[in-house]
């Protein structure tokens, strides 16, 4: 396909392809455009029937593999809303083709494989980036700097529960045998999410945990398995251990109506922030007030619905362009991995699981 001449303006943005245009690689797109920092122009999906129309849709030239987008020289990055267990192979495969790669969570599937990812990237000097985008949530942001500017005095414990029910539903019907029902029936193997809803969507609030308060020591957890099948555990309960001798805990659950909060409690205030009470709302950002109580005030704070994911972005850009460092360490990255791998040994054993020794 000949390519037409672009204005200068353009010829300065990162070249970004998608690999993956379902429902979040479509996300990628339509954010990473919004951002302003990424001409994209080329797909990669092997689903004809839907990637083509979605391409035609938004001027993507469509290609038939990740190798032929890895070798092209235009390209100076990819996004990756593939398959969980394709993620830390399709880095290694980037890093070795000297492109940037933004993947979309989880980054790896087990810490050994996060190491992997890392190793290839530092050796190749690209940039990765990391879609657990709710670091770029104003509320999160006001809770970091009172963190660190001491308004909790000391932080003692914090406290989050992240539960929804999309995914209920299918998961009834695969164990039913009518899994391939569900359009994106990979997202249920064993294999694509090995810690149910901590692997689909609890380890974002693990990360949270990390960007706050530092990285993890130790987790135990317990898990339940009374709405789906004996055989799945769909609810987890679980306590941490921060390197900093911080303690927090976990409710993560696929099988309850909407419900989440984060909290975090200090020897001077609390805070506590809530969510949207419609799904199609805590998609876009999943927490968006905070309550602040010092034992004699109560102050209440809102905050705008942001696109968390093209601010995201954004940092990616500013990454490759060496304007800033990526908003999430790679050694944070590989400790968020570590820790789920610690919270699936913990489930299995009753124990007490060290980070980093799962």
């Amino acid at each position: 396909m000949h390519r037409p001449e672009l204005p200068d303006k353009i010829r300065l943005m990162i070249n970004l392809a998608i690999v993956g245009l379902g429902t979040w690689g479509q996300r990628h797109l339509r954010s990473a455009r919004t951002s302003g920092r990424f001409d994209i122009n080329i797909a990669v999906d092997p689903v004809a029937e839907r990637a083509g129309l979605v391409a035609d849709e938004n001027g993507l030239e469509l290609r038939a593999s990740l190798d032929e987008v890895l070798s092209d020289p235009a390209i100076d990055a990819i996004s990756l809303a593939t398959p969980h267990t394709l993620h830390t192979d399709q880095i290694v495969a980037a890093a070795a083709a000297g492109k940037h790669v933004y993947t979309e969570k989880p980054f790896a599937l087990n810490a050994s494989d996060a190491r992997r990812a890392v190793v290839a990237a530092e050796e190749a000097g690209i940039i990765v980036g990391l879609g657990h985008d709710q670091r770029h949530y104003p509320v999160i942001t006001r809770l970091k700097e009172m963190i660190d500017g001491g308004d909790f005095g000391e932080v003692l414990t914090v406290e989050t529960t992240l539960s929804h029910l999309s995914l209920l539903q299918p998961y009834r019907d695969l164990f039913a045998g009518e899994g391939e029902t569900y359009a994106r029936g990979w997202r249920l193997s064993d294999a694509e999410a090995p810690a149910g809803p901590i692997s689909q969507f609890g380890l974002h609030r693990i990360d949270i945990f990390i960007h706050l308060l530092g990285e993890i020591e130790w987790v135990f957890a317990a898990g339940s398995n009374k709405a789906i099948s004996p055989s799945f555990t769909d609810t987890v309960s679980a306590t941490f251990g921060f390197r900093n001798g911080v303690t927090g805990t976990l409710g993560n659950s696929l099988a309850t109506p909407l419900y989440n909060r984060l909290q975090v409690f200090g020897t001077d205030i609390w805070a506590e922030s809530t969510g949207p009470e419609t799904f199609e709302e805590y998609r876009e950002c999943s927490l968006v007030d905070l309550v602040v109580f010092s034992g004699e005030d109560t102050d209440f704070q809102g905050f705008e619905i942001v696109d968390s994911v093209e601010k995201n972005f954004g940092s990616f850009a500013d990454a490759i362009e060496g304007k800033a460092p990526f908003i999430i360490p790679l050694s944070q990255m590989v400790n968020t991995i570590e820790v789920v791998d610690a919270l699936q040994k913990s489930l299995e054993t009753g124990q007490r699981v060290t980070v980093g020794e799962a």
